[in-house]
């Protein structure tokens, strides 16, 4: 993080982080329980699965994902984790991570201990409402990947994570129309529910349409309405 941006109320990503939806005063408070100029390598993971929840952190910079493991072995990505955005929310359910976070890329993150947090939302109405706010946005989002797995074909499953994409980019001042995946193509066909052949067949039938460009990560989006109206109604 960089050495001016020393408070939440001086960080760029503040409109769309925690302290979006507080009062100052809570937002004041809030300041003085983050753990700022943190940082991590590509490939290392800030959350190990089946610890105990000691912290809640945000994605400062840098991009992450959070994985799971079924009984069999078989791994999935629940989500991608962008700048400004909450990682660890599952830890509330029963006090442990059940998702490995892991950096995409090199990565910066603050970090709130629980003992902290606990604290805090007994005192500030406005962090409690935020982080029930956050949780059953979660919720919400792991009900509609479900139902989308079973009812929704691999170009309509594709389409809705570049236009989704494309809004939380958006959301952070950043290009909606042309970006580079931070995720491998692998991640991203495991986080579909997809092979990754079928990923790659996907984006190549997008592109023969006319609808993206693609160079290695790199997308443009050129007909963003097309893909658009792919997605469920």
């Amino acid at each position: 993080m960089a050495n001016t941006e020393l408070s939440c109320r001086s960080c760029g990503l503040a409109r769309i982080c925690l302290p979006a939806h507080l009062s100052p005063e809570e937002t004041r408070i809030l300041d003085g329980a983050v753990e700022r100029n943190r940082a991590l390598p590509a490939g290392a993971s800030l959350i190990r699965a089946g610890r105990k929840m000691d912290a809640l952190y945000v994605v400062r910079g840098g991009s992450a994902k959070s994985c799971a493991v079924s009984m069999d072995g078989h791994e999935s990505i629940r989500a991608f984790h962008l700048p400004g955005e909450v990682v660890g929310l599952e830890g509330f359910a029963d006090g442990h991570h059940r998702c490995e976070v892991v950096a995409l890329e090199p990565l910066r993150y603050c970090r709130i201990p629980m003992t902290r947090l606990e604290q805090m939302m007994e005192k500030l109405p406005g962090l409690r409402r935020e982080i029930l706010r956050l949780l059953g946005q979660s919720f919400d989002e792991a009900q509609r990947m479900r139902v989308e797995m079973s009812i929704v074909d691999a170009r309509g499953r594709l389409a809705r994570f570049l236009v989704d994409l494309s809004h939380r980019l958006q959301l952070r001042n950043l290009s909606p129309t042309y970006f580079r995946l931070s995720m491998s193509r692998r991640d991203l066909a495991r986080h579909l529910g997809l092979t990754l052949e079928t990923v790659s067949r996907s984006l190549g039938a997008f592109r023969q349409a006319g609808w993206i460009e693609v160079r290695a990560r790199s997308i443009k989006l050129l007909a963003p309405e097309a893909l658009a109206a792919l997605l469920p109604r």
